[in-house]
């Protein structure tokens, strides 16, 4: 799911819409702006109504767009927080992953490279950024008992995650949005996949060269409010690629 950027709060009063979406468009800046972390709850329906000078109902109604659009998530007892996606067992869907005893694994990811780039005019236009503006690259592979079963690419805009290119590689951890999060506080909330098959592709990780055949998951990652964050290539050897669908 993306989301199209929100206005300022200055335009909110002048947006011909029901007060509850005003306030929920309020509401979901802050979001975006982070004011509240994972592990905090938002203020509770009283507060808001007071800050906004509107009715609990009204509230209630903003809130409830905002769980249903998937951005919060109420949990009995404890209040409203910002609901993080798991996006860890999203290759999964495409490729059929197993240890040697035949079940089912989650790989382990290891960055091999970081580095500084300069722009590319195709990555920059998935990034929605100029063509000349510069990148973080990540090289990193996916791993199965040691043995390679992914390979990706990654591509970050620099006047985001700078700080990156100064992390040392064995300093990543398995999973990436959380240390995006904790190093350059961007959160992805959301991403856009694509499914391919290539066989120009040139690996040293998997061992393959043109012309070998090789599936690749093109990913594009978005903050709350729609704004590209990550772009990604993971590619994967054919004989572990799956498809599967439920039709109802």
């Amino acid at each position: 799911m993306t989301t199209s950027p929100l206005p300022s709060a200055q335009t909110l009063e002048n947006l011909s819409i029901p007060r509850y979406e005003r306030v929920r468009i309020a509401i979901q800046q802050r979001l975006a702006q982070q004011a509240w972390g994972v592990d905090q709850p938002i203020p509770t329906e009283q507060e808001f109504a007071r800050e906004y000078g509107v009715s609990i109902g009204t509230v209630r109604k903003a809130i409830e767009r905002l769980v249903a659009d998937g951005l919060l998530v109420k949990r009995q007892g404890s209040g409203t927080f910002l609901r993080r996606p798991d996006f860890s067992h999203s290759l999964l869907r495409f490729f059929r992953l197993r240890d040697a005893a035949g079940q089912p694994v989650l790989p382990v990811g290891v960055v091999k490279q970081v580095a500084l780039a300069a722009g590319d005019a195709v990555i920059n236009q998935k990034l929605q950024q100029p063509e000349d503006a510069r990148l973080v690259h990540l090289t990193r592979i996916r791993l199965v008992e040691n043995s390679v079963v992914l390979s990706e690419r990654i591509w970050l805009p620099a006047a985001l995650f700078a700080a990156l290119a100064e992390v040392p590689a064995a300093r990543f951890g398995n999973l990436l949005y959380p240390f995006f999060e904790e190093t350059c506080q961007q959160r992805v909330f959301s991403v856009e996949e694509t499914l391919s098959v290539s066989c120009d592709c040139t690996d040293a990780y998997l061992g393959v060269r043109p012309p070998d055949p090789v599936v690749c998951i093109e990913r594009v990652a978005h903050d709350l409010v729609g704004q590209p964050l990550e772009y990604r290539k993971s590619y994967g050897l054919p004989q572990h690629f799956r498809y599967q669908v439920k039709i109802h």
